[in-house]
């Protein structure tokens, strides 16, 4: 049952796959809202969401960047379903796409982004400094990436910030600098957030 609960965060299937979605929709409100407050996103941004779920953080980026595009890419086709329903009319009208597809090969061009961000989907991506180094390649330079995590397995929150700092590591074998890790006191623990700059040059 363990397993398949976590199959379905992974990846959502199914009337399973709905009711997973729904509850993180639910659930996650307050992380997003901040998550979102973090990534300080400007009217005008390009903004890329990789694992979007439900859709709730697309819905929130999109009322920041009202002059600029919010893109989404999850490989679950339940989770785009989903998100396409609560974001239809920036969808509508050109300000939001949502994609079915994996963060192994983006389906965006080099620096097509000023910002990207990932919540608690890096755990289940399947070469993470590789799949960092693809986001990196989308963002122009000095782009921003934030990725934000509450691991479950986490029991307190000297674990969250021993995460923040494994996921630190990653950013930086990926390319970026700049690393700042954040703290939110949430229950049942904390979550962190890991910000990090793409470079303007060659370093």
């Amino acid at each position: 049952m363990m397993k398949s609960t976590v199959a379905q965060f992974r990846q959502p299937t199914g009337l399973m796959g709905r009711l997973v979605g729904a509850l993180m929709a639910r659930k996650n409100r307050e992380r997003i809202t901040w998550a979102v407050s973090l990534l300080d996103i400007q009217p005008t941004d390009h903004v890329l969401e990789v694992g979007f779920g439900p859709g709730v953080a697309i819905e929130q980026v999109a009322r920041f960047a009202r002059a600029g595009f919010v893109a989404g890419v999850d490989h679950s086709a339940i989770m785009v379903a989903q998100a396409s329903k609560r974001n239809r009319a920036a969808i509508a009208a050109g300000q939001v796409e949502l994609r079915l597809g994996s963060v192994v090969t983006l389906p965006y061009g080099d620096a097509s982004f000023d910002k990207a961000f990932a919540i608690n989907s890096l755990l289940f991506w399947p070469e993470p400094v590789a799949n960092l180094g693809e986001v990196e390649r989308v963002l122009r330079p000095g782009g921003r990436i934030a990725i934000f995590s509450q691991p479950p397995s986490a029991r307190s929150n000297a674990e969250v910030q021993a995460e923040g700092q494994k996921i630190a590591g990653q950013l930086a074998a990926a390319g970026f600098m700049n690393l700042e890790q954040v703290l939110r006191p949430l229950k049942p623990v904390a979550a962190v957030a890991v910000l990090g700059v793409k470079p303007t040059r060659d370093v």
